[in-house]
């Protein structure tokens, strides 16, 4: 559509934050929530808030980088622009993950392992035999319908505005970059 890059990026941001936020979190946490869509929506709106913050952050920058130099980079009809998306994605997900796994550590947002509670297992059902003790607790504690996530620590309001401010930050850099290089 020719958009500037300033309305691409707000776009963009809006959908992946609006996606992610509405249905790939709000529904996996409504658990948590009591079952209440609308509850689960304010959990997990700041925990959302925070990791595509940094996802776009790595996202932005490395699209950025590699889009002069890639034939086709910039067009979505042809192979090098979907090569710098991917990209693009593999930075912001390793970028986000430390975020991620704070989150997930204190119970903010859901890990793929996360086990609620009243789920049973593949373990609780079928594994009879006798178990070694070369399973991890962190392993161990996702075969059991009481998670690790289920007791985690929440954090203080400061350590959450100290994130936020990160995220912020990261998101502000990754935009700075970008522009740095001509967006």
């Amino acid at each position: 559509l020719h958009w500037s890059g300033w309305t691409d990026l707000a776009l963009e941001y809006a959908l992946g934050f609006g996606f992610g936020w509405a249905f790939f979190q709000a529904f996996a946490m409504r658990g948590m929530a009591g079952g209440s869509y609308l509850r689960s929506l304010k959990l997990t709106f700041l925990p959302e808030l925070l990791s595509m913050n940094l996802l776009m952050a790595g996202m932005v920058a490395t699209a950025s980088q590699l889009m002069p130099w890639i034939t086709g980079g910039a067009d979505p009809m042809r192979p090098g622009f979907w090569f710098v998306m991917s990209m693009a994605l593999v930075v912001g997900f390793s970028l986000a993950y430390p975020m991620n796994w704070w989150l997930v550590t204190h119970g903010l947002k859901h890990g793929m392992f996360t086990v609620r509670k009243g789920k049973s297992t593949m373990h609780d059902k079928h594994d009879t035999t006798h178990r070694s003790g070369g399973m991890t607790e962190m392993s161990d504690m996702a075969m059991r319908p009481h998670a690790a996530h289920d007791k985690a620590p929440k954090p203080s309001a400061a350590s959450m505005a100290g994130m936020a401010t990160l995220s912020i930050f990261c998101l502000a850099l990754g935009i700075a970059v970008s522009r740095y290089v001509g967006m």
